[in-house]
């Protein structure tokens, strides 16, 4: 390490020495990839044990998982080479070093942006089957990839040569754009389309025949991604600090690098949580009554609620529906419990078909 200039005081120096972000970053940025990676795996557990079914946003958001990993090792390669200290402790072999993880991580989180975007975006098509529904998710989609491939390319590109972008010695002999611009472009992309994707189920949800706090509980969920809205605000800021002090750019561009690592990896979050209510009715199973509970309840505090599941049996070649039914009548000095069992099987000849109607008397208590 080249030993800092003589002109500054030790007193200075040994202040400059004590402000170092490379320990608080890695923190935040292994904290954050793990959960995100937790999420993941969940995620999975729940598609493959409990649902049964995987889709191509499952597989989407594993991609992104692997492009954020990526960067998340990216980073703290950084740190490793000087990020988060002030530029005198940092020696041009090491800056150099950290710029070119800087660029390796540049481009991994614009790919593993663009995955996340698509498996939200796939999400909401599975959800939101009327064509009506789906065209302003497709225009949103296409927006999401064609500016994350401008993106990824322009970032790619960014110095003729390319080594130029981090091998600072070839600076003033080659071609760069505009970093700061590019950056807040693609910042301001980001964000404009993070905004799209969370305010896109909402209408959708607000027309569903459903009562309002169940709507409200979806809309919750399915837009969690006003969150990652937040954090590109702050990311944003973060770069706009980092423009602001071109001559220690190596300490100040650790908050650029956890909050690029809290935002892609906030963003897997909130794209895994909607999917994992199976998981968690499993866990918790009163979380699976709360959604079964009738709206149109009085308020003597009586309570109603039917349960209808469907069991599908063969006998000789043909299938017969039988309908299983329990009311729950719950008053204020007790509760009855009245239900219908499925009826025996019925002697018949093979080629009849069999057809079983249960009929349900429901009274309604009131005070």
């Amino acid at each position: 390490m080249d030993q800092p200039p003589p002109a500054i005081p030790p007193e200075q120096l040994a202040l400059l020495a004590s402000e170092d972000h490379g320990p608080r970053t890695i923190g935040i940025v292994v904290a954050f990839t793990v959960l995100a990676f937790l999420s993941v795996i969940l995620r999975f557990v729940t598609r493959t044990r409990l649902t049964h079914l995987v889709g191509w946003e499952d597989y989407l958001i594993a991609l992104a998982m692997a492009f954020s990993i990526a960067t998340s090792a990216c980073q703290v390669k950084q740190v490793g080479w000087g990020a988060g200290k002030h530029q005198v402790f940092v020696d041009l072999p090491s800056t150099i070093n950290s710029l070119r993880y800087l660029y390796s991580s540049i481009l991994t989180y614009v790919l593993g942006f663009i995955f996340v975007k698509l498996s939200i975006l796939m999400q909401y098509r599975r959800i939101f089957s009327v064509n009506e529904a789906r065209i302003p998710i497709y225009i949103v989609m296409a927006i999401s990839v064609i500016t994350g491939i401008i993106a990824f390319f322009t970032f790619a590109f960014e110095c003729k040569p390319v080594d130029a972008f981090w091998n600072v010695t070839k600076r003033p002999t080659a071609r760069c754009l505009d970093e700061n611009a590019i950056r807040y472009g693609n910042s301001s992309t980001n964000a404009i389309t993070d905004i799209m994707i969370a305010a896109l189920p909402i209408r959708g949800i607000w027309r569903l025949q459903i009562v309002r706090r169940q709507k409200i509980a979806l809309i919750f969920v399915l837009t969690l991604g006003w969150f990652v809205c937040i954090v590109s605000i702050l990311r944003f800021n973060a770069l706009v600090v980092l423009a602001r002090h071109p001559r220690d750019m190596s300490f100040y561009s650790a908050p650029a690098i956890y909050w690029n690592a809290i935002e892609i990896n906030l963003a897997i979050v909130c794209a895994c949580v909607p999917t994992l209510k199976p998981l968690v009715v499993q866990i918790i199973p009163v979380f699976a009554s709360r959604g079964s509970e009738n709206s149109s309840g009085r308020k003597s505090g009586s309570l109603k609620w039917s349960k209808l599941a469907r069991q599908f049996r063969r006998l000789d070649g043909n299938d017969v529906a039988v309908a299983r039914s329990t009311d729950v009548e719950q008053g204020s000095m007790g509760s009855e419990l009245k239900s219908i069992t499925a009826l025996p099987p019925m002697q018949r000849e093979p080629s009849s078909k069999v057809a079983i109607r249960v009929t349900h008397d429901i009274q309604q208590q009131s005070s």
